[in-house]
């Protein structure tokens, strides 16, 4: 932490695709969203200015560069799941999701009987989609072990298209990527639907290199003491870091 403090700056990995709305990029090149302010509001707090590192494509790059010390922290809407938590150190969770599925309406009324798709999913080899380099294709892989991945690059229109074509199954995210994509299409009452998963969850968190032992003790302690983001905020844009509770 004393690095910081003298060089005058908080490095800090964001990837550069984006996860609205964690991050986004504006139209001049600069970074925006929850993550981002969150970033801000901790450099402040150090007394020190934020240095973007963009390298990282996907959150695993990002989780990658933390690992080696390129970066003090990383922030991308990361899923703070077991495999990752065996390269970098993670601050508490800001943020709790409920993970969930995207599914087709008309699919599971006319092929399934009117099933819980979570029960189908669970017990079936069935194709589900997945976003490249997130956190779920960890959780795919410990919670859904007979589930077959298929790899996108978004839920729009990627995702959402493979799930009303029939390439999948269903789409598996979290309930506020689910929910911001039912909430872009003018169709979706009729064609989509979101099955939450049954005690599964998503904890989002500050990613750090494992030796970094103060500076976690530090975010820990600064997201203790500040107002934290609900689904509900987050989805209407209106919280931002910083009030103290």
């Amino acid at each position: 932490m004393a690095r910081i403090l003298d060089r005058g700056r908080l490095v800090v990995a964001i990837a550069r695709v984006e996860w609205p709305p964690f991050l986004t990029m504006t139209a001049d090149g600069g970074v925006a969203g929850y993550d981002a302010r969150l970033a801000q509001a901790l450099a402040s707090a150090l007394g020190v200015r934020v240095e973007w590192d963009r390298s990282a494509g996907t959150a695993d790059e990002l989780i990658d560069r933390v690992a080696r010390g390129d970066a003090d922290i990383g922030l991308s809407r990361l899923s703070a799941t077991l495999d990752r938590a065996k390269r970098v150190r993670f601050s508490r969770p800001y943020l709790t999701l409920r993970q969930a599925l995207l599914v087709s309406r008309v699919r599971f009324i006319q092929s399934d009987g009117g099933r819980d798709p979570a029960e189908i999913v669970r017990d079936s080899d069935a194709a589900i989609a997945v976003r490249r380099g997130s956190g779920y294709e960890d959780y795919a892989r410990f919670l859904l072990p007979r589930a077959r991945l298929r790899l996108y690059s978004d839920w729009q229109p990627d995702i959402v298209n493979a799930v009303l074509d029939g390439e999948v199954i269903a789409g598996y995210g979290d309930e506020l990527a689910i929910k911001h994509v039912l909430a872009q299409r003018v169709d979706a009452p009729l064609r989509l639907r979101m099955t939450i998963l049954p005690d599964a969850h998503d904890r989002i968190a500050i990613a750090l290199p494992w030796n970094s032992i103060q500076l976690a003790a530090w975010i820990d302690l600064y997201l203790e003491s500040t107002a934290q983001p609900t689904v509900d905020d987050l989805s209407a844009g209106e919280l931002k870091p910083g009030p103290s509770r």
